[in-house]
């Protein structure tokens, strides 16, 4: 494959380019950004080759050839002659008759405002560009192997890009040619599963208890709008660095279904809508025996949030749309040592108090079967204790990116039971801030641009490109379950660089005189839990911006206030002793067990083994058990009981800093719910696991 080079030196020699000042979101380049470059531009291109004089006729009618003539960084999928007329007859439309609207949405579906070469595209294998297109939908990425062997990507399931025609390099961009035309669903994701008839039974079931009229209506908040707030908002952050931040485009409402079919369903007798709800009784009538005798039980109260079919349903969907396959858990599996263990998220599910454990198995240690690389939802294997090899997730071979979400299809049923709360919920759950909201992966912000680039200090400032990816503030309202008060308060999403000490390397920020609540994922049983951040205090002395910060639980204020500006090597934490890494004592269990101690008796533990902070993408670095500047810190142990299973509990985080507050923030890296059964082990039976 032919690797695509920009060539940055033509631009710096160019005196009267303008280097834009505000970051936009907009897929229209700033009025100073204009420049007609002596090179060959994009429409120069497509008006040129007669192969693709269609297309260039579709992007004038849509107005584009002049955005096409200008400064930027493009790629465009451009279809050629015979792809634009096969598209036509299968719509049954001659070109004429499209309106400036069809060509208009044409023409954006197979633009992108950010550069990709098939070598970048490689790295997405079976899943998504991190840049959506010119209409703001995703394209998928996949590969095969064309009639001549050659390895080619293949988008959306069925547009393929010409191997001779690949690469091809123009002043503002990067041309691939297609042989069909790369389309969007316009059906929503309920829709999208009544028509698949290897779902019948599924379908039926949503339809039967209303879920359907939830995944078919909600698309869109219309009240919102960017353009009633900044179009973007200046911060100081970590070591006085300078950064802009910008608020989500639109306010999408986004689902994803883990659908069943109905030969599965088959194998547990279930093969109409009376055989279906008779399998959810099996399993949710011991759950919830107070309701399996009320008036919510029967085929008649199907609709009831309290029916066990509807329970059965709901806790096959998530009120998030997680974009693709790839990103059931973190991107390219980013900072997780392979060695140590799996990627994994958590995930609230629409059956309330519940939540769903989605892993990628990247470990062979914890695989159990010859099956590897695979997703897998509420998994618990070590080959020991825990066999509980969960329920495999797999892409369907149809598209299935529907205009409000995404389904996948699951080896098994799904099941909210005894075994799910004493196996699978019974262990630490971490969760990074970034999925504890649905709005941040359903508006397809969580792990956006390039891990690799943007992190030139304050050049941060003048960040515009969508493949380094933006900084976003969330305006008042915007994320369920948030309140934010204070003076010259923000709460932002810092898009992801493996060069910050952060899980996954990206991370959530409140800052100014911030106090901020929000609600807590559910605890998934009875008992006492303790409540842990994961952050990275950074000392002062370097310019820092952390603080004091009070944290609430329920609205009860939590010990005395948090410094996060402490790391744990400090004498006010560690003591006189001197703080060794933790990889030069994991392996002598006094000196582990002892510095465990030291930590857990001030409510402190080290961060995650398994997790590394690096500045090359693939290459495992500075492990944060290691690093005094990466800690877990519990805020504090609370006890659940039945009734308060039912409650939604709130933490409160308030800045209480008493110099320079306006500067301060408070670091959210990642959250944990951690049971007795993990946090309460000690002595004899030695230390909770260090991953």
């Amino acid at each position: 494959m032919k690797k695509f080079i920009f060539n940055i030196m033509f631009f710096v020699g160019i005196a009267s380019l303008t280097i834009p000042s505000v970051t936009s979101c907009s897929d229209e380049p700033d009025a100073e950004n204009y420049y007609t470059f002596t090179g060959q531009m994009m429409s120069q291109y497509l008006k040129t080759n007669e192969d693709l004089s269609l297309f260039a006729k579709i992007v004038e009618r849509a107005g584009l050839m002049d955005q096409l003539s200008a400064y930027g960084k493009y790629t465009c999928f451009a279809p050629n002659n015979e792809a634009i007329n096969h598209y036509l007859d299968s719509i049954k439309k001659p070109l004429e008759q499209l309106t400036d609207a069809d060509c208009d949405t044409l023409a954006r579906t197979h633009l992108i405002n950010a550069i990709y070469s098939t070598s970048d595209m490689g790295n997405f294998n079976n899943g998504i560009l991190t840049t959506q297109n010119m209409m703001k939908r995703n394209i998928s990425v996949s590969s095969t192997l064309d009639k001549d062997q050659n390895a080619v990507i293949v988008l959306n399931k069925h547009s393929q890009i010409f191997f001779a025609f690949q690469n091809d390099s123009v002043e503002n961009g990067i041309i691939h040619r297609v042989n069909n035309v790369i389309t969007n669903s316009v059906n929503s994701i309920a829709n999208m599963i009544k028509n698949n008839p290897e779902a019948k039974i599924f379908a039926e079931g949503l339809r039967a208890t209303g879920l359907e009229i939830l995944l078919d209506t909600l698309i869109r908040d219309k009240s919102y709008n960017r353009d009633n707030y900044q179009k973007y908002i200046s911060y100081t952050t970590g070591g006085n660095i300078k950064e802009r931040a910008i608020a989500p485009e639109d306010k999408l409402y986004g689902f994803t279904a883990f659908v069943v079919k109905d030969e599965v369903f088959k194998q547990h007798n279930a093969t109409d809508l009376q055989g279906l709800y008779e399998l959810a009784c099996k399993i949710y009538d011991p759950m919830y025996p107070e309701d399996a005798t009320g008036p919510s039980h029967g085929m008649d109260s199907l609709t009831s949030p309290k029916n066990p079919l509807y329970r059965f349903m709901a806790y096959h969907l998530l009120d998030r749309n997680v974009q693709s396959l790839s990103y059931l858990t973190v991107r390219e599996d980013v900072c997780v040592d392979p060695d140590y263990a799996n990627p994994i998220d958590w995930y609230t599910t629409m059956l309330p108090g519940t939540m769903i454990k989605c892993e990628h198995l990247i470990n062979r240690k914890w695989v159990g079967s010859s099956v590897f690389n695979g997703y897998y939802i509420n998994r618990r294997y070590d080959g020991e204790k825990y066999t509980k090899t969960g329920v495999k997730v797999d892409n369907p071979t149809e598209a299935v990116d529907a205009i409000n979400g995404i389904y996948f299809y699951v080896s098994d049923i799904l099941k909210f039971d005894k075994e799910t709360q004493e196996t699978i919920d019974n262990d630490r759950i971490r969760m990074d801030f970034s999925t504890i909201f649905p709005e941040i992966m359903t508006n397809n912000i969580r792990m956006q641009g390039n891990f690799d680039k943007g992190d030139g200090g304050a050049d941060r400032e003048n960040i515009t490109d969508h493949d380094i990816g933006f900084n976003y503030f969330f305006p008042a309202g915007y994320l369920k379950g948030v309140t934010l008060a204070g003076t010259d308060a923000h709460f932002l999403y810092r898009r992801p660089c493996i060069n910050y000490y952060s899980m996954f390397g990206d991370e959530m920020i409140a800052n100014g005189v911030f106090d901020i609540t929000f609600n807590l994922p559910p605890f998934p049983f009875e008992g006492d839990w303790q409540i842990r951040l994961g952050f990275a205090p950074m000392d002062p002395s370097q310019g820092a911006s952390r603080g004091a910060v009070q944290v609430y639980y329920d609205g009860q204020a939590q010990g005395i206030p948090l410094n996060m500006d402490i790391r744990v090597s400090d004498a006010q934490i560690y003591g006189s002793s001197t703080f060794p890494t933790y990889s030069s004592i994991r392996e002598d269990d006094e000196a582990r067990q002892a510095d465990f101690k030291i930590l857990k008796n001030k409510g402190y533990y080290r961060g995650p083994f398994s997790v590394y902070h690096t500045s090359s993408k693939g290459k495992i670095g500075e492990r944060f058990a290691d690093q005094a500047s990466t800690v877990r810190k519990v805020l504090c142990t609370v006890t659940i009981s039945k009734e308060d299973l039912k409650k939604t509990h709130t933490l409160r985080i308030k800045n209480v800093s008493t110099q320079n507050a306006k500067y301060k923030e408070a670091m959210l890296d990642y959250l944990e719910l951690v049971p007795k059964s993990v946090f309460g082990v000690g002595g004899e039976s030695g230390s909770e696991d260090d991953l």
